[in-house]
């Protein structure tokens, strides 16, 4: 479920997108409804075939070199995580591939666990033991078992995104952490080919959906941050520049977002609706009970 630029396109859609309009999937490209959390358990299964290994093709069977966005996460993920506690304890990598995220933070993992639907990624060690993703995307853990919980760019390769979280809530220890990051565009449309650089089935999230929804679960909401302004995503793509690896072009990246956050459309059809942020990454934390 790793994530970025590909020379392979697919021709064909989900079956549930095929055959339809932009006016039909209004509710959908409009954000009053997130495509793919309403379908049956025969359409998620037809989802994840068609991305259960997509996103490890696109990067050359795992070898192919991914974006280094370590200053990112550190400062929009870890560093939140970490206050407070002297170590993230036992760990979940949802979808998180070869665990190239983790890079910054290995030395405060006791234990890193990761789910993912490719099993090219697999390589258990003595710190890492890999699970393989459930079509449904059930967590095959216990209630309270992790003490983080990562899910870099990973949600919007799932459909039933609802039961998802709800899975990471419950598998989390009361007072546990859960890093989240994740596009919030529709992706371009999803009833046409997808471009290059795209999984068959991936879309983003409606801003104001992810945001009641993480709250709905239950998730405290510790802090936000909203990054990637596409012309500095370009400059990544095109040039080569690990611009999350460097403080200067995140926070330039930042400061951008924060000025056209007034631009915010889920579904961008013209190029200057492009001209706002794209990405979120929420810090969450699950409530301690209450004695």
């Amino acid at each position: 479920m790793a994530r970025g630029p590909t020379e392979k396109s697919y021709p064909k859609p989900h079956s549930r997108a095929q055959g339809q309009s932009a006016y039909s999937l209004g509710e959908y490209y409009s954000g009053r409804k997130l495509f793919g959390n309403d379908f049956s358990l025969e359409e998620v299964r037809e989802w994840y075939g068609l991305e259960e290994n997509a996103c490890f093709e696109i990067y050359d069977q795992g070898k192919k070199r991914m974006p280094n966005n370590d200053f990112l996460h550190w400062s929009a993920g870890y560093r939140w995580a970490l206050e407070g506690r002297s170590s993230l304890g036992k760990v979940l990598g949802l979808g998180s591939g070869n665990g190239e995220e983790f890079r910054p933070v290995r030395k405060w993992i006791e234990h890193l666990f990761i789910a993912e639907s490719a099993d090219g990624y697999f390589h258990n060690d003595p710190s890492t033991s890999y699970v393989k993703a459930q079509t449904d995307g059930t967590l095959l853990f216990p209630d309270n078992f992790f003490d983080t919980a990562v899910t870099i760019a990973v949600l919007h390769h799932i459909p039933n995104v609802s039961h998802v979280l709800q899975e990471l809530f419950r598998s989390l220890k009361p007072g546990g952490i859960c890093l989240l990051k994740e596009p919030i565009t529709t992706l371009g449309a999803w009833h046409l080919p997808r471009k290059v650089g795209l999984a068959p089935c991936e879309r983003g999230f409606p801003r104001e959906w992810l945001h009641q929804e993480l709250t709905e679960k239950g998730f405290e909401i510790i802090h936000r941050t909203y990054f990637e302004f596409p012309p500095l995503r370009h400059l990544r793509d095109r040039g080569g520049v690990d611009t999350y690896n460097s403080k200067f072009w995140t926070s330039l990246d930042q400061f951008f977002c924060k000025l056209t956050g007034w631009n915010y459309r889920y579904h961008r059809t013209q190029w200057h609706q492009k001209l706002a942020p794209s990405y979120v990454f929420f810090v969450l934390r699950k409530p301690m009970i209450s004695s």
